[in-house]
C-alpha cells in the first residue's frame, strides 16, 4: 500500500487534485494561502482598506434604502458578516435562500440575528420540485459536484435581488483563513455545466430556477456594476471568538461542524463525498485553520480520523433525501454506489476559464476584480 504524502505544515495530502510539494514537504495550497495573506495581512492597513470601502458605499448610496446585500444561511460566517455590516454603520438587506433543507437551528439563527440587528429580511423560495430534480440529476451523473444546484441557487438569487432592490454591493461571508479554497477536481460548477447535466439526467422542466450563464455574469458585472465585497478578508477573524460574540449578543446557536446548517450539505460533505470519491473537504477547512493558527495540526489529524457524521445522522439524511427525490432507498444506494464519472465528460465553461486566465490576471491589475485568483486550474 502506497503511503499518502501529507503536507508538513497542514493536513492536505496528495489525494487533492493538482497539489504539489516543495523540497521541505510544504504543499502548494499553503503557498497559495501565503500569497492571499500577503495581500490581506489582517493588520491596520487592511482594516483601513475595509473602512474606505464602507465609506465609499455610504457616499455612493444614491438615496437607496439599502446600501449592501448579505446572504444569510444561519452559519457563523454569514451571520457575523451581517453583524459587522451593522457595526460599521451600514443598512444591509439580509437575503435568505430557502431551498427546503434548512435545519431548525439555522432558521433560529437567521430570525434572531435580523431581529436583534434590526435588519430587513427577504426570503427567496426556490421551487422544490425543480431543485430536487436538479440535485438528483447531479447524483445520477455520478460526479462530486452535487452541491452545485443549491450553491447556484444562492449565488444567482443574490445577483437577482441586488438588481431588484437597486443594490450595488454584495457582501460575501467566506474567509480564506477558515475555509480555504476547494480545488476544481473536488468542487466545480457553472451555469453551462448545470444545464448540460440537467439536460442529460433531469426530468422536470426548469421554469424558475435561478441559473447563472456567462451572459448573466457579464450583465451583472459590466452593466449593473454589482461589486462583491468579502469583509472577513480584511478584518481579524478568529472563529472561536466570533462564535462567542454571536452567542452572547445575538442568541446564535452553534450547529457543530461547518456547513451542517443544511441537511443536504451535511449529507454530501459528511458522508457522500468521502464514501464515493474519497473527498474529505475537512482537509481544506482544517488546513486553513492550521495556517491561521486557529487549530493545531495534531488536532486536525485526530478529527480527520473520526467520521464527519454519525450513522444515525446519515440514516436520517438518506431518508430525508429519498423522500425529497421521490425514490426508495435501494435506488438511492444504487446511485451512490455507481461508477464515478469525470467532470470533463460534461460541457462547461471550465476550458474557457483556463484560456482566459491571462485576461483575468490583467483585470485584477486594473482593479476590476477585488481579489486575485490564486492556485491551480488543474482538476485532474
Amino acid at each position: 500500500m502506497i503511503k499518502k504524502q501529507i503536507c508538513a505544515r497542514c493536513v492536505c495530502d496528495d489525494s487533492i487534485p493538482g497539489i504539489t510539494f516543495d523540497n521541505n514537504g510544504i504543499c502548494s495550497l499553503c503557498k497559495n494561502y501565503d500569497l492571499i495573506e500577503h495581500e490581506f495581512p489582517g493588520n491596520e492597513i487592511t482594516y483601513k482598506k475595509f473602512q474606505q470601502i464602507v465609506d465609499n458605499i455610504k457616499n455612493n448610496q444614491n438615496k437607496a434604502k439599502y446600501d449592501c446585500l448579505i446572504g444569510v444561511s444561519g452559519g457563523t460566517d454569514s451571520i457575523y458578516t451581517l453583524y459587522l455590516a451593522r457595526k460599521y454603520g451600514l443598512n444591509p438587506l439580509a437575503i435568505h435562500v430557502d431551498d427546503g433543507s434548512d435545519t431548525e437551528i439555522s432558521v433560529h439563527n437567521v430570525q434572531t440575528a435580523v431581529k436583534k440587528l434590526n435588519v430587513d429580511l427577504y426570503t427567496v423560495k426556490i421551487d422544490e420540485s425543480e431543485l430536487s430534480d436538479l440535485e438528483l440529476a447531479f447524483f445520477r451523473a455520478s460526479i462530486p459536484d452535487v452541491e452545485t444546484p443549491p450553491d447556484m441557487a444562492i449565488t444567482a438569487s443574490l445577483y437577482r435581488c441586488a438588481v431588484q432592490f437597486g443594490i450595488k454591493y454584495i457582501f460575501i461571508g467566506n474567509c480564506f483563513k477558515t475555509e480555504g479554497k476547494m480545488p476544481p477536481g473536488w468542487s466545480y460548477g457553472d451555469g453551462k455545466y448545470l444545464t448540460d447535466i440537467h439536460n442529460r439526467f433531469g426530468h422536470v422542466r426548469l421554469k424558475s430556477f435561478p441559473n447563472l450563464m456567462l451572459s448573466d455574469y457579464l450583465y451583472y458585472f459590466l452593466i449593473k456594476r454589482i461589486q462583491i465585497v468579502r469583509p472577513l478578508y480584511y478584518l481579524s477573524y478568529i472563529k472561536s471568538d466570533v462564535k462567542k460574540i454571536l452567542e452572547k449578543e445575538l442568541g446564535w446557536i452553534d450547529y457543530g461542524i461547518g456547513h451542517h446548517e443544511s441537511r443536504y450539505c451535511r449529507f454530501v460533505q459528511g458522508y457522500f463525498l468521502p464514501k464515493k470519491f474519497g473527498i474529505d473537504k475537512r482537509k481544506i477547512h482544517f488546513s486553513a485553520l492550521i495556517r491561521s493558527n486557529q487549530m493545531s495540526r495534531q488536532e486536525a489529524l485526530i478529527k480527520l480520523g473520526l467520521p464527519a457524521c454519525s450513522d444515525e445522522m446519515v440514516k436520517e439524511d438518506i431518508q430525508y433525501l429519498c423522500t425529497n427525490f421521490g425514490i426508495n432507498q435501494d435506488e438511492f444506494e444504487e446511485i451512490i454506489n455507481s461508477k464515478p464519472r469525470s467532470q470533463a465528460e460534461f460541457d462547461s465553461y471550465y476550458s474557457l476559464v483556463c484560456k482566459l486566465k491571462p485576461l483575468i490576471e490583467i483585470a485584477y491589475k486594473l482593479h476590476l476584480f477585488p481579489t486575485k485568483i490564486y492556485g491551480s486550474y488543474d482538476r485532474k
